[in-house]
C-alpha cells in the first residue's frame, strides 16, 4: 500500500514538473516572439524614419539648389542688363585734357538719340553749362541745333543762381584723335566756346 502511493506521488510530481517546463518554455517563447516583435517593429521605424528624413534633406537640397539657381539667373541678367547700358562706344564721362575745369558728359536717350552736357568752371563762384541732343552721323559727328547755355553764379550765403544766356546754339562735337589719343573736340558756331578742347573719355 504504501508502495503505491509512493509511486502514485512520485508520477504526480513528475507530472507537475513537466507541467512547469511546458509553461516555461512557453513562456520563454512567448518572451522570444515579443522580443522578436519589439525588435522588427524598431527597425522598421528606424527604417521609416530614415527614408523620410532623407527625403526631407533631399527636398532641402532641391529647393536650395533651384533657389541658387535661380539667384545665379537674376544675377547674370543684372549683370547683362548693366553691361548693354554701358557698351555704348559714345556714352560716358570726358575731361578736357587742357583744362580740368572743363567736362563732358554725353547720356545715351534711346538707340539714336543723345543728351550732351558740357560744363566750364570758370571761376570758384561762376560755372557756365551747354545742354543739347543731337543723332551721331556715320562720321562720328553730332551734330545739334537747340543748344541751351547758363551761367550759375554762387552768392557768399551759398546760394545758386542760374541765368540763361541763349536755347538757340547750334554746332557739333566729333570723334577725333590728337597723337595717340581718340577723343571729342567741340565746335561751338555761336561764340566758339570749344576752342582748344579735348575731352578724353574717363
Amino acid at each position: 500500500m504504501k508502495r503505491k502511493m509512493i509511486i502514485a506521488m512520485a508520477l504526480t510530481m513528475l507530472l507537475c514538473g513537466c507541467g512547469e517546463a511546458d509553461s516555461n518554455s512557453a513562456k520563454d517563447s512567448t518572451a522570444e516572439k515579443t522580443t522578436s516583435a519589439t525588435a522588427a517593429q524598431e527597425e522598421t521605424t528606424a527604417e521609416t524614419t530614415t527614408d523620410a528624413e532623407e527625403e526631407k534633406a533631399t527636398e532641402a537640397d532641391t529647393t536650395e539648389a533651384a533657389t541658387t539657381a535661380g539667384e545665379e539667373d537674376t544675377t547674370a541678367d543684372a549683370e547683362s542688363a548693366t553691361a548693354s547700358l554701358h557698351d555704348d562706344i559714345f556714352e560716358g564721362l570726358y575731361k578736357d585734357k587742357n583744362d580740368s575745369n572743363n567736362s563732358l558728359s554725353i547720356d545715351c536717350k534711346n538707340d539714336k538719340l543723345y543728351n550732351v552736357h558740357i560744363s566750364r568752371k570758370k571761376s570758384d563762384t561762376v560755372t557756365e553749362e551747354w545742354f543739347f541732343t543731337g543723332e551721331f552721323n556715320g562720321r562720328q559727328v553730332l551734330n545739334y541745333e537747340n543748344c541751351c547755355k547758363s551761367t550759375m553764379t554762387t552768392a557768399e550765403d551759398g546760394s545758386v543762381m542760374s541765368g540763361t544766356d541763349y536755347f538757340d546754339g547750334t554746332g557739333y562735337i566729333q570723334i577725333s584723335e590728337e597723337g595717340t589719343e581718340t577723343g571729342i573736340i567741340w565746335v561751338d558756331n555761336k561764340d566758339n566756346a570749344g576752342a582748344g578742347n579735348f575731352f578724353i573719355k574717363q
